[in-house]
């Protein structure tokens, strides 16, 4: 299976972030710590937050403990139409 990079880029110089550590919150919030690849020129570090926000497609192991909506699309998906 191929993986896929988020690339995060730096607020203040444009140059790569890079993900030092990151601490699992809630099983759909995850905080991690980044600082800039440009470190003799910008040396930026920070923290930042990443959430699930949406279903987009349903597990086929769902989690009890875990409640994320449905996302718009798959709602419309799921809902009969309305003339």
């Amino acid at each position: 299976m191929k993986r896929h990079h988020i690339r995060l880029s730096c607020p203040h110089c444009g140059s790569y972030l890079t993900i030092r550590s990151s601490n699992g919150i809630t099983p759909v919030y995850r905080e991690a710590y980044v600082h800039c690849t440009n470190v003799d020129a910008c040396g930026w570090r920070g923290k930042m937050g990443l959430e699930l926000t949406s279903t987009l497609c349903p597990s086929s192991q769902p989690n009890p403990e875990v409640n994320l909506p449905l996302s718009p699309s798959l709602l419309a998906q799921l809902s009969p139409e309305t003339n």
